[in-house]
């Protein structure tokens, strides 16, 4: 295996404890134990030796206690001791082949990540990276997966890189399994006795920053919110768990001190100063947004005052006095000399340096090196005091070798993840569950908590810039608006950075001339506007005379098709009515038929001599020739009154007469236009 990749180490120790194979700490350190053994082929050793061959396989700090427990209770079946030497036998070595095959397994995946990491970062920086670069890059990456001091300069890139990889489950995975290692390996360092995992047992005052309590009440926004209350819940675990016990006071008791107070009422003084217009509101601080929230008078922020004191005591968090003199404290670790050397380091680094905030950070210290009684030199577990804060300087000034004394000392200060962490692997909480890990174990989280912080910090800068650059009449109104509105449009919370915006957001941190770029996009964004509207306005009019032309057209064949279906229409009831006209027609001539003829034979009988002289040699039986006749006459007569339908007979006779004359043409074209207009679609 790869000796003293302390980042694969960690990751094979998250991996071991989430398999079932074994079921405690001890059992993965004698299994790490084994891996050591016989990746040197040492089998002699005495727990110093052993606590650098751990190093050196490994990279890992275990205490000598931790080890001598481990060695105790896991190995005594198999191991002899002489003069405090430990004897293993070759016989360890059975079954234990695939150990070197899951190291490198895990050094596999994480190489793969790191090619990946390797390509981003030249793609983003447009340049090849050297094989001297890519080492840096490595220990960078390290170092942020293992929460020791990053590099500023590849912290954001990384952050940028693990962000844009959120979606990927797989890659999520094996960086959280370091995190997972890295909360189980500090663990261990952090605790005194490792047979004793599964309850906390010790008095210990926690006392919270202002971010913290801002966090606590929701002013800093979800994300800070939600971690916060995963730190709040193992709290009330352990006070809970201690309560069953004994009726003390509670184990974890959480505090702030009059500096943080003090910090915490300036806030909403600056908040009051801002409702009465005194002071401008800087949006990239989300907390002073969220106190201005829903307050219309200074009044209305004094009561949210009142009302965030009242909801930090209902969760047990209160106010705790200091009643010594700092200055004279045997405790003190306020020193002018180390302020003049941060002054100096920052003015080098061109940083804004606050000294009353470094003086204040100082005399934090100061106070728990004293409730502390100045040992700080104990494991975590019995250290009972500690400061929380997110912000970077106070925790690099713990870790300052002019603060913290001894290097194995527990610093004043820690973050929440840290406290976190601690307690969870104390408590033995384990990693089985991954909906229920806290916010802070996800490595995608810390990413963006990471984006977000420089982000603010960036905005912080550029709103001070842009309000002294609008009073001294460098920027226009509608320039110092457009800049505040693209300000705006950053995603300075952790919950808003996302894999989709991580570019621009990026853009944004390694811009060094901020306004500039963004009036000059605006201006182009709104040339490119006003010519997409001029655009989009010719288009409009082409589209409009496009579809009035297609429009006229389609209307001139709906009109020649409507025409020609009216015209076949009325040739069709033309048809149907000059065939109903013969019918009345034929009618009339049938009645008129039967009405002369009984006539006609009479005229023809008597005017016709020879007929008439025939007709009498019948003698009186002409009288019956005569007789019908006439009774056929009155048939026809009755006919015309009772039986024939007059309106054919008459319809008839007009037709009649319509056919005999020249108008008939006329006719015709008039019952066409007729029917035309009749017809309905």
């Amino acid at each position: 295996m790869r000796k003293n990749n302390l980042l694969a180490s960690v990751a094979l120790f998250g991996e071991l404890y989430n398999s079932n194979t074994y079921k405690s700490i001890p059992e993965i350190l004698a299994e790490l134990i084994k891996g050591a053994i016989i990746a040197e082929n040492l089998f002699s050793f005495n727990s110093t030796e052993l606590k650098q061959l751990m190093n050196k396989v490994y990279g890992f700090e275990i205490p000598e206690s931790v080890l001598r427990t481990v060695l105790r209770i896991k190995f005594k079946d198999i191991v002899k001791i002489e003069h405090k030497i430990y004897h293993f036998e070759q016989e360890i070595k059975e079954g234990f082949e695939s150990f070197d095959e899951n190291v490198n397994s895990i050094i596999e995946r994480q190489t793969n990540i790191l090619e990946n990491l390797y390509s981003y970062i030249e793609n983003k920086k447009s340049i090849i990276l050297d094989s001297k670069e890519k080492a840096k890059v490595f220990r960078a990456f390290s170092n942020y997966l293992l929460d020791n001091d990053y590099s500023e300069e590849y912290s954001d890139l990384i952050s940028a890189f693990i962000v844009t990889n959120e979606k990927d489950i797989y890659f999520k995975e094996i960086l959280n399994s370091v995190r997972e290692g890295l909360i189980l390996y500090q663990g261990i360092n952090y605790t005194d006795n490792i047979s004793q995992l599964g309850h906390w047992n010790t008095e210990l005052t926690i006392y919270l920053s202002t971010e913290h309590l801002f966090s606590c009440i929701g002013f800093n926004g979800v994300l800070y919110q939600e971690i916060f209350e995963d730190f709040f819940k193992l709290v009330l675990e352990i006070n809970i768990k201690d309560k069953k016990k004994s009726k003390s006071r509670n184990l974890i008791q959480l505090r702030y001190l009059k500096e943080t107070k003090d910090e915490v009422d300036y806030f909403f003084s600056s908040a009051e100063s801002i409702k009465k217009g005194y002071k401008k509101l800087d949006p990239s601080k989300l907390a002073m947004v969220n106190i201005l929230k829903n307050c219309d008078t200074p009044r209305d922020i004094k009561n949210k005052q009142i009302k965030f004191y009242e909801d930090l005591k209902k969760k047990g968090i209160e106010f705790k006095s200091f009643d010594f003199d700092i200055d004279e404290s045997e405790y003190n670790v306020v020193d002018q000399s180390l302020v003049d050397e941060l002054r100096e380091v920052s003015e080098k680094k061109n940083r804004k340096f606050n000294e009353n905030y470094c003086f204040d950070t100082l005399r934090i210290f100061t106070k728990i090196n004293s409730f502390r009684r100045g040992n700080n030199g104990m494991p975590f577990e019995k250290i009972r005091h500690i400061y929380v804060t997110e912000n970077g300087f106070a925790k690099y000034l713990a870790h300052n070798k002019k603060v913290k004394f001894e290097n194995y000392d527990i610093p004043f200060a820690k973050d929440i993840d840290f406290i976190i962490s601690k307690f969870w692997f104390k408590l033995k909480k384990g990693f089985s569950n991954k909906n229920d890990l806290p916010k802070s174990f996800d490595v995608i989280t810390k990413a963006k908590i990471i984006i977000s912080s420089h982000i603010n910090s960036s905005l912080t800068k550029e709103y001070d810039k842009l309000h002294s650059d609008f009073k001294n009449g460098k920027l226009t109104e509608n320039e110092a608006s457009n800049l505040n509105v693209a300000y705006k449009e950053k995603p300075d919370t952790p919950e808003k950075v996302t894999s989709e915006n991580i570019d621009s957001s990026l853009d944004f941190l390694f811009d060094d001339d901020v306004q500039d770029n963004i009036l000059r996009e605006r201006t182009r964004n709104e040339k490119l506007l006003n010519d997409t509207i001029q655009e989009k306005e010719e288009l409009s009019i082409k589209v409009k005379e496009f579809e009035d032309k297609e429009f006229q057209k389609s209307e001139v064949i709906r009109l020649q098709n409507f025409e020609k279906t009216k015209s076949d229409y009325a040739e069709k009831e033309w048809r149907q009515h000059r065939k109903c006209k013969f019918s009345e027609l034929r009618y009339y001539l049938f009645v008129t038929l039967i009405t002369i003829i009984p006539i006609l034979f009479g005229l023809i009988f008597k005017i016709v001599k020879p007929i008439n002289d025939y007709i009498k040699t019948f003698g009186d039986n002409q009288w019956n020739i005569w007789g019908v006749l006439l009774l056929l006459f009155l048939i026809e007569a009755q006919g015309r009154s009772y039986i024939f339908d007059k309106v054919k007979v008459k319809n008839g006779w007009r037709w009649f007469k319509t056919l005999l004359s020249s108008n008939y043409s006329e006719y015709k074209n008039q019952k066409i236009i007729e029917f035309k207009t009749g017809y309905k679609e």
